[in-house]
């Protein structure tokens, strides 16, 4: 299981992640390709949506559910085909929600973009149920500065898969609009994001004024 601390994770390299699934692995007795096959087969795992199935279900171990979300999550970063530069909302909200689907517990994530739009990071910054005293503007903006950024783009998702935002999420976006202002950064758009769809604050002008 991911060491953690209250509100954050540590980060593992690819490899020391990937050693991780594969000892899991084994203590199921999956040793070679032929035992992962027949686990495969066992389970009724066709596609990898039965395999996020799986993962999110209770017949998966929480050390093991945890152990390939992340390396999903890494094997969506890696790909190839990710742009380098989302020029809409449509590109991002999409990106967004394919890389958060199946994640049974709520994320917060940041992209940070240069003045040419290039995404220049990507970043997870809480998980757990988010509020205005846990997702925190002031660790938000950190990284903006650390990263040097002109702009962010801000998306949680919703694992009921529900994209309507609550009074907590209104208020955050607010307190992202208004830090922003004051740090000159774009706050571009908050995005909601369950089952492969998304919801654009900024496109249903949900901006809430305190």
């Amino acid at each position: 299981m991911l060491k953690r601390k209250p509100n954050h994770y540590f980060v593992k390299t690819d490899l020391e992640l990937l050693t991780q699934l594969f000892e899991q692995l084994e203590n199921k007795g999956i040793h070679t390709l032929q035992d992962l096959n027949v686990f495969l087969k066992n389970t009724g795992l066709n596609s990898f949506n039965d395999l996020l199935k799986f993962i999110t279900s209770s017949e998966c171990s929480d050390e093991l559910a945890i152990t390939a979300e992340a390396v999903l999550d890494r094997l969506r970063c890696a790909s190839p085909k990710r742009k380098t530069i989302l020029t809409s909302s449509i590109e991002v909200g999409t990106y967004l929600a394919n890389k958060l689907i199946g994640h049974k517990q709520e994320e917060l994530w940041a992209l940070y973009i240069d003045n040419s739009n290039h995404i220049i990071a990507e970043k997870k910054l809480f998980q757990g149920t988010l509020n205005r005293s846990i997702a925190h503007p002031r660790e938000i903006f950190r990284w903006a500065v650390i990263y040097g950024c002109s702009g962010i783009f801000i998306a949680h998702n919703h694992p009921s898969g529900k994209l309507t935002p609550s009074a907590s999420d209104l208020e955050l976006t607010e307190s992202l609009r208004q830090a922003a202002k004051m740090m000159k950064i774009d706050f571009l758009d908050h995005f909601i994001v369950g089952e492969g769809q998304y919801l654009s604050l900024r496109e249903k002008n949900c901006f809430k004024v305190l």
